[in-house]
């Protein structure tokens, strides 16, 4: 060994410490959640319901991911997801760590009516994970269901399996994607299918025109069901009538302040209140469901839709 290769030697061997030591550290973020916006989300460590009951009141998360200021809160026994935007916080998902059964935001408690339209509940496809709440709810009380959450969003999918008791595994999977394009590229049939990725100020225009509803009806089971989460009221009217250019039947949900609202699409014969509520009874006797499905029928209101406005296409983009 000449002398130049003997002064080099320590200097390669710290260098080849330092690298390893950066490698390390990799595995770990991955392993343990952070960078979120960069971590397999089947490879987060999700905390336990006592961790998260544990954790300090207040602010727990604030990174900016490739789509959005995304917050992380605890107040109380409540752990909240947010979208942060222009100086105002929009939650987008909302959890209660003293009773984890229950559905805290109003449009979550609706979503499970769309049960009542489909003969099968065999399998679920959820577009606009957020924290997972509709999905771990039908996951909980249909374990037999498989499901699949997409989220365009790794930081959000990252905070669903994190803190938001988003558990993929058996009969449950989270793809980190584009909606319409899952939908496009998906060799599945789905028996129900939801829209969730409507919130945060924000309405993606390519998943609420004719022309993705027909992508939609196209992966369906027989007898299967598209229901979407819509708040906004001219979204809402003009999503009744897109709805109608692809669909036979809308029903349409809200909530007591009709600040939240699901809309079910689907085909066939229309079912009359009684059979809904037929089916609500039984369906509750079956699965047990933590929010009572045949209340939730209280809450149908009837279908309006004003003259004159047009369905979204694409070409309108």
């Amino acid at each position: 060994m000449n002398r130049v290769e003997a002064e080099n030697r320590p200097r390669l061997a710290r260098w080849a410490l330092f690298g390893v030591a950066l490698g390390l550290i990799a595995i770990v973020g991955v392993l343990y959640g952070a960078p979120y916006t960069e971590a397999d989300v089947h490879r987060i460590r999700p905390l336990t319901l006592q961790q998260l009951r544990d954790l300090p009141q207040g602010e727990i998360e604030n990174f900016q991911s490739s789509f959005s200021h995304i917050v992380v809160r605890k107040e109380s026994t409540n752990l909240a997801l947010y979208f942060k935007k222009g100086g105002f916080l929009y939650k987008e998902t909302e959890i209660d760590l003293s009773n984890p059964e229950r559905l805290v935001l109003a449009y979550g408690e609706l979503a499970p009516a769309a049960l009542m339209y489909t003969p099968h509940h065999r399998r679920f496809l959820l577009l606009g994970l957020g924290g997972g709440a509709i999905s771990n709810y039908f996951h909980r009380f249909i374990p037999d269901m498989y499901i699949d959450g997409v989220e365009i969003d790794g930081g959000v999918a990252a905070m669903a399996v994190r803190y938001f008791l988003t558990n993929p595994g058996v009969n449950y999977d989270v793809h980190v994607e584009d909606a319409r394009r899952f939908v496009q590229d998906t060799g599945h049939k789905y028996d129900l299918v939801m829209g969730d990725a409507y919130g945060g100020g924000y309405i993606p225009e390519h998943l609420i025109t004719v022309e993705f509803y027909r992508e939609v009806k196209a992966i369906l089971n027989s007898g299967g069901v598209l229901f979407l989460n819509l708040y906004d009221d001219e979204v809402h009217e003009r999503t009744l009538v897109t709805l109608h250019r692809v669909f036979d039947h809308t029903h349409t949900y809200f909530s007591p302040s009709n600040a939240s609202r699901i809309v079910v699409a689907f085909d066939g014969p229309e079912p009359s209140q009684k059979e809904l509520m037929e089916r609500a009874t039984q369906l509750q006797q079956k699965y047990g469901f933590y929010h009572e499905l045949p209340g939730l029928l209280k809450h149908r209101r009837p279908v309006t839709m004003r003259k004159g406005l047009k369905p979204y296409h694409d070409s309108d983009l």
